[in-house]
């Protein structure tokens, strides 16, 4: 039997989110919480074996700064953080905070169920965005290559570095750094590193 805590501030969520799992034979919603503020004593209550947790609530607790503390906690319940904002720099602060899946709020009944089941297994649940993000004024989307070579870019790794860590020429490396500034329209690929920074795509680098 999973015991789920489900915290969201918005009550039409929060009732549909409990009867997508209250049906369920293996699952025990122990608490549908509206307030932040409530969720440390109830757990320290309940103990819930996993919380699906809003990341943006009314109050001085937001789901980060609630997931954080609760896996700093001996035995610590599965975290699952949920959206309605398809903001990749939610997707880092999550992982940086220590939970253990996200899923976004127009996620399917099926989907919510799969990821609690899949956390509750072990498993890291988090979607890929990365074609969704944009960079440069005109907004351009990067190919899977050139969002690779970024990252690297961004943990100042050298052309050479990057190219053996992809396993590519320095040739290519270079190749798409170029396609790169041409798309965004970034005159210097520092320029680029640091908008994908302040996007919370590829921490390493800050204004």
């Amino acid at each position: 039997m999973i015991r789920l805590m489900i915290v969201d501030d918005q009550k039409i969520l929060l009732e549909g989110l409990v009867k997508i799992f209250e049906g369920q034979s293996h699952i025990e919603v122990v608490s549908a919480l509206p307030f932040s503020e409530l969720v440390e004593p109830v757990c320290d209550q309940l103990h819930p074996d996993a919380i699906l947790l809003d990341i943006c609530m009314e109050g001085k607790n937001s789901g980060i700064i609630l997931a954080k503390r609760l896996k700093e906690r001996k035995n610590p319940p599965k975290i699952i953080i949920m959206t309605g904002f398809q903001d990749i720099s939610f997707l880092e602060m999550a992982r940086s905070a220590g939970a253990d899946s996200f899923i976004y709020k127009e996620s399917t009944a099926r989907e919510f169920m799969d990821c609690l089941e899949k956390t509750m297994a072990g498993e890291h649940i988090f979607p890929d965005v990365r074609g969704q993000v944009t960079f440069g004024i005109q907004g351009v989307t990067l190919t899977d290559r050139e969002l690779d070579i970024l990252r690297l870019v961004c943990r100042n790794l050298s052309y050479k570095e990057i190219a053996d860590e992809l396993h590519i020429s320095i040739r290519t490396v270079s190749f798409h750094v170029s396609n790169m500034l041409r798309k965004t329209g970034h005159k210097s690929l520092i320029g680029l590193a640091v908008e994908a920074a302040d996007k919370g795509y590829a921490p390493g680098i800050r204004k």
